[in-house]
């Protein structure tokens, strides 16, 4: 396992545990200035349209145009949709930022199974649960569930 895989595993851990048992996230931020931080030196271009694609989530002055040019690279995708949630309040600012980690880190798959870990964590919070959904411990499924695959298939 690389230091990434580690960093993003502890992190997701604790913020997971965070989010089912107070309902907030502290340390967030450090995550995504973290994951800039290790990430930058190598994949300088793609952290850059990340952070701009979660600044134009995170900044609601900024008009929507200003996303336009960052669909053309498939790495903000996800960072993309989850602002667009932020912005209309379906999803939380800690979650967002989460996101914007893991695509700093990862590629777009470990990415879009984090989404769909979402999902299966979402389908299965509400059979018992009403009210707002952790999404961190979702991401956290799906990140597993990928790195699960990468070691069996060997992809890298």
């Amino acid at each position: 396992m690389t230091l990434v895989e580690s960093f993003a595993l502890a992190s997701f851990a604790l913020f997971s545990y965070a989010d089912l048992r107070y309902r907030l996230v502290p340390g967030v931020e450090i995550f995504l200035i973290g994951a800039i931080l290790l990430k930058f030196p190598t994949a300088p271009f793609q952290i850059g349209m990340i952070v701009l694609a979660c600044s134009w989530g995170v900044f609601r002055n900024i008009p929507g145009l200003f996303s336009l040019p960052l669909l053309f690279y498939p790495p903000t995708w996800p960072v993309l949709l989850t602002g667009y949630g932020y912005r209309k309040s379906m999803m939380g600012r800690a979650d967002l930022l989460a996101i914007s980690g893991l695509a700093c880190l990862f590629p777009l798959p470990a990415v879009l199974l984090s989404l769909f870990g979402l999902e299966l964590w979402r389908r299965l919070w509400i059979r018992r649960h009403a009210g707002n959904i952790p999404a961190l411990p979702g991401l956290l499924s799906g990140l597993i569930i990928y790195l699960i695959l990468r070691s069996l298939l060997r992809i890298s």
